[in-house]
């Protein structure tokens, strides 16, 4: 069966599929009826028809193709986005009547904003709609909003976890909760990376002078973060996501303001600085100088992988625009690498160079359009080398390590009372919250020292705990579940620091005789592209 095929609900299949065998339709003509009707053709008909409206010669058939448009969302998006985030729908509606001025006063440039507008807004609708059909149990509905995020970032055609995960959803429903949970993980994580990338490309573009590609990007940029800020708002609070909306949202009005190229990128250059120092706080990982240039030298890596993926096939550039990103993107991997590297080389000249000849084997693969699967392989070693670099520069993993099993028996107390209340919606959520946003990061240090006690966490709060409050269990039963965690998680806390102390004493000796490098205040240096 198709990976389209897979991604209808199993009803539609049935039709599908009985239709072949009494000779309706061929397998050929299946697979594109599925195709069209996904939510995910949907969508890509709605940005379609809205670049036919830009393109158009005449007015009317401007209006025509933005009529048509108008209608796909209505009859299929519309009524999702008022059940699930009803400023969503103000957004798109306000977009398509800006949009029609827009194309009768012959502002196409306007207009194509207003499409970035619609387009990521469905995205945040369509993200909504998986939380929702995840707290609801129903597979059905998760794999169809599903659809639109596999169309748009191409995920079956890729190697994400997510197309495992989604098989074994299709084949067995009742798996969704925990496979929908690391889905929409995976999902934000793709996200996030767009938030940093956009902000990037606007920064190149402003470089090149191309003052409206730059709008483009920072307007892409800031819509794509309305999906995350709910996730940074939950991890962070409401005052960091605020902020970060704050920043995405001033960088659109820098590449709209009558300022100078050279004003606007240094402004941009800034705003980008500082939006990344908060998805690294999101993220959990190191905001000391190395721990940032680190992780944006990781970000940068798996961009270039991903955009010369999609730029060059058979020694030819297949799509010039994805070409010129993965340039951009190897460019400042090679800068931020280059502005630390004496910081990074204080944690192990074996890893440092591995990564330094990495960086210019890479260069020579994408200047001679060398095969694609000889960058993902360097850019998997590399990135190996960094996590490597990264776990040397743990000086804080004791105390981060404690926060997190802190935070975790916080979370399975609240599900405790939230469980005894009759939340069991609330209670599954907290459990969850424990282990995703926060297990993942002991997991590691703990894992060092007591294999065997990290994986008993796991299963004990991952598969075990939640399958119980899925399914009901007595809220004695639940009680002595958290229980055994907690009593576990208190052995983790004598165990986690005597891996943390040896992370210590690697750091406290690299450090001997040279600058004092790890600043938590200091941002990550962004030089000139």
């Amino acid at each position: 069966m198709s990976k389209t095929l897979t991604l209808k609900t199993k009803s539609g299949i049935l039709l599908l599929l009985l239709a072949i065998g009494v000779g309706f339709l061929t397998v050929e003509e299946a697979r594109a009826e599925a195709d069209t009707s996904s939510l995910g053709s949907y969508w890509k008909s709605i940005k379609s028809e809205l670049s036919s409206a830009e393109k158009a010669e005449t007015l009317d058939e401007s209006l025509s193709h933005l009529n048509s448009a108008k209608s796909i969302y209505n009859d299929n998006f519309k009524s999702a986005a008022l059940q699930v985030d009803s400023e969503s729908n103000d957004l798109i509606e306000a977009a398509f009547v800006d949009t029609e001025t827009r194309l009768s006063d012959s502002d196409i440039s306007q207009a194509k904003l207003n499409r970035q507008v619609i387009d990521k807004t469905i995205y945040k609708i369509a993200f909504m709609k998986m939380e929702l059909a995840i707290s609801e149990n129903n597979s059905d509905d998760f794999q169809s909003w599903y659809s639109v995020m596999d169309k748009k970032f191409k995920i079956s055609e890729k190697d994400y976890t997510s197309n495992s995960l989604i098989a074994e959803i299709v084949s067995d429903s009742s798996v969704l909760s925990i496979n929908g949970e690391e889905i929409t993980q995976e999902l934000l994580g793709i996200f996030k990376q767009k938030v940093i990338e956009e902000l990037e490309e606007a920064i190149a573009a402003l470089d090149e002078g191309n003052d409206s590609a730059a709008k483009k990007f920072t307007y892409e940029g800031l819509y794509y973060y309305r999906t995350l800020h709910p996730a940074i708002s939950e991890k962070l609070g409401t005052s960091s996501a605020n902020e970060l909306l704050h920043k995405m949202t001033e960088a659109v009005e820098v590449t709209m303001s009558g300022e100078s190229i050279d004003d606007k990128k240094s402004k941009l250059i800034h705003i980008a600085s500082e939006v990344e120092l908060i998805i690294r706080e999101y993220e959990g990982g190191d905001t000391s100088e190395i721990g940032l240039a680190l992780s944006g030298i990781k970000d940068r890596l798996n961009l270039v992988d991903a955009e010369y993926l999609d730029a060059v096939n058979n020694g030819e550039i297949i799509n010039q625009v994805e070409y010129d990103e993965t340039i951009i993107f190897l460019t400042k991997a090679t800068e931020i690498f280059n502005e630390n590297k004496d910081g990074l080389s204080l944690l192990s000249t074996f890893h440092t160079d591995i990564v330094q000849n990495n960086l210019y084997e890479i260069d020579e693969l994408v200047t001679s359009l060398d095969n694609p699967s000889k960058v993902t392989t360097i850019v998997e070693k590399s990135i190996d080398s960094i996590t490597s670099l990264q776990e040397f520069a743990g000086g804080a993993v004791v105390i981060d390590t404690l926060l997190y099993i802190d935070e975790i028996e916080r979370l399975l107390n609240e599900a405790k009372t939230a469980y005894h209340s009759g939340d069991t919606q609330g209670a599954f959520s907290l459990v969850t919250t424990a282990y995703l946003d926060n297990y993942e990061f002991v997991e590691g240090p703990l894992g060092e020292v007591d294999p065997e006690l990290m994986e008993k966490i796991e299963v004990d709060m991952r598969e075990n705990l939640r399958s119980m409050i899925k399914s009901g269990a007595s809220t004695d039963d639940v009680d002595t579940q958290i229980d055994m965690i907690l009593s576990d998680l208190s052995v983790a806390k004598t165990v986690v620091p005597e891996f943390g102390s040896i992370a210590i004493l690697i750091l406290v000796a690299a450090i001997i005789g040279s600058v004092l490098f790890a600043r938590k205040s200091n941002l990550l240096k962004f030089p000139t592209i």
